[in-house]
């Protein structure tokens, strides 16, 4: 007689991302930044449990398209924390892809930290990330942000102002 074992793959990255995903839609579910988000754009909280959310491969860390957030895998590396911080933002973008269904939207001309849509979302990761790990690391996370896109030193400030809004 054969026997044969089926052993579970400890490196089971679908396994992984699908436990990752759930941890992330249970998060969302009672988090009280997302369920703000939600309801200052108008939108039921239902919005938390059906809002699409995968891992794909991205030249960028996260993105939303047509209302569908994707995770680069690379943030499994991270915190959950850190996880949730950039699905906060990515949040902010379905939902405004959503509100803006069927018109055509081209603020990319902008800066990215000048373009309205951005400044939201950034608004809300920021306020996430405070409530969070607490108020220096986000006024640290803000300031790389502004060092990472350049923006010029007599700006800083206001934009700091800006983005830390909701904080």
């Amino acid at each position: 007689m054969i026997k044969i074992i089926a052993s579970k793959n400890k490196d089971n990255s679908l396994m992984k991302q699908m436990e990752t995903l759930s941890k992330i839609r249970t998060s969302l579910m009672n988090d009280s930044v997302a369920k703000e988000i939600c309801e200052e754009n108008n939108m039921g909280v239902w919005f938390l449990a059906s809002v699409p959310i995968n891992f794909e491969d991205l030249d960028v860390t996260a993105k939303t398209v047509n209302g569908n957030i994707t995770l680069n895998p690379k943030l499994m590396k991270k915190s959950f924390k850190i996880i949730m911080r950039y699905v906060i933002h990515e949040l902010v973008h379905a939902i405004q892809h959503v509100e803006d269904y069927g018109t055509k939207q081209d603020d990319k001309r902008k800066d990215y930290l000048n373009r309205e849509d951005e400044i939201e979302a950034f608004q809300y990761q920021v306020k996430f990330d405070e409530q969070i790990r607490g108020e220096d690391k986000a006024e640290e996370y803000v300031d790389g942000l502004l060092d990472f896109h350049d923006i010029p030193s007599d700006q800083k400030r206001d934009k700091k102002e800006e983005i830390m809004e909701k904080v």
